[in-house]
């Protein structure tokens, strides 16, 4: 990545990071799947007047907001709900990372290099350490639904970037507007006092829903889509490996999350992955320097 985009995958993993801090603030105010469709509802008035694709594109992009919109978000705020803090949230969004990898492998025909096989070893392994922490022993069910909509954004990942040619923002925009007949069907189905909830919210779950809406799902997946055109899939998803970062400074400075030395050595694994995921062809130039030099 050029250093311009190296700033934005910084930015979007940080928006995504701490996104997960307003998350979990709003499904414990709101029913889950009734604040997910809200969220969606204002995103779609915001990008609708600006957006367009054409006739060819509805199957994919159908599947796509199915997947992204209804499987990957739910599962998530479902999760969180079930009891997976901030924190081991945003570490198992991680898995998206090496599963994207895998289906962008097999399904695109992209090739990863030794270095960026090594990164992503690292950068899993850290994951693997946080992961590994006694406080998240026993949650199987708020973590298990958080780790399916990890495979889920993965499988999202792969099918945005055949989408390269429908703009960021349209497909930020129509999987919203797609998945939001079937959150509200589900949340009449499942849940129960929406309104009610939704008015005695507290002004934190209020604005945690406008943070959703303006910087996570226009800035944070606007950007992460318009990286995803221009560079391969494990470039693109190397941010998830830096949202555990983020995620966990938020859960530690506003909801009081833990920090161990677990947490901080996970974290630079992580840190150190993701430099050689993003930077491997830098690095392989200069090591070849390097060789050269010495000759």
């Amino acid at each position: 990545m050029s250093p311009l985009h190296v700033l934005l995958a910084l930015m979007v993993a940080a928006i995504f990071g701490f996104g997960f801090v307003p998350s979990k603030i709003g499904v414990e105010s709101y029913s889950p799947l009734w604040f997910l469709a809200t969220r969606f509802v204002l995103v779609s008035i915001i990008l609708l007047p600006f957006i367009r694709i054409s006739k060819h594109q509805w199957p994919a992009v159908l599947v796509f907001s199915l997947i992204m919109g209804v499987g990957h978000f739910s599962l998530s705020y479902l999760g969180m709900q079930a009891g997976a803090d901030a924190s081991i949230a945003a570490i198992l969004w991680v898995m998206q990372a090496p599963i994207s990898t895998a289906l962008a492998m097999f399904i695109l025909g992209e090739k990863i290099n030794k270095v960026g096989l090594f990164g992503i070893t690292i950068a899993f392994l850290g994951a693997v350490l946080l992961l590994g922490e006694t406080r998240h022993f026993g949650n199987y069910l708020g973590i298990g639904l958080v780790g399916c909509s990890a495979i889920l954004g993965a499988l999202a990942n792969v099918i945005g970037k055949r989408l390269g040619s429908v703009e960021p923002l349209a497909l930020q925009g129509w999987s919203s507007v797609v998945a939001i007949p079937v959150l509200f069907s589900l949340s009449i189905i499942f849940e129960e006092n929406q309104i009610t909830s939704m008015i005695n919210a507290s002004w934190q779950a209020h604005g945690s829903l406008l943070y959703l809406v303006f910087l996570s799902s226009i800035v944070g997946y606007g950007t992460y889509w318009w990286l995803l055109k221009r560079y391969t899939v494990l470039t693109t998803t190397s941010i998830f490996l830096m949202v555990p970062i983020f995620g966990a400074i938020g859960g530690i400075a506003v909801l009081e999350d833990d920090f161990t030395w677990q947490t901080g050595l996970g974290t630079l694994g992580m840190l150190i992955g993701v430099g050689l995921l993003m930077f491997p062809s830098r690095l392989r130039d200069k090591l070849n320097l390097s060789v050269n030099k010495n000759r």
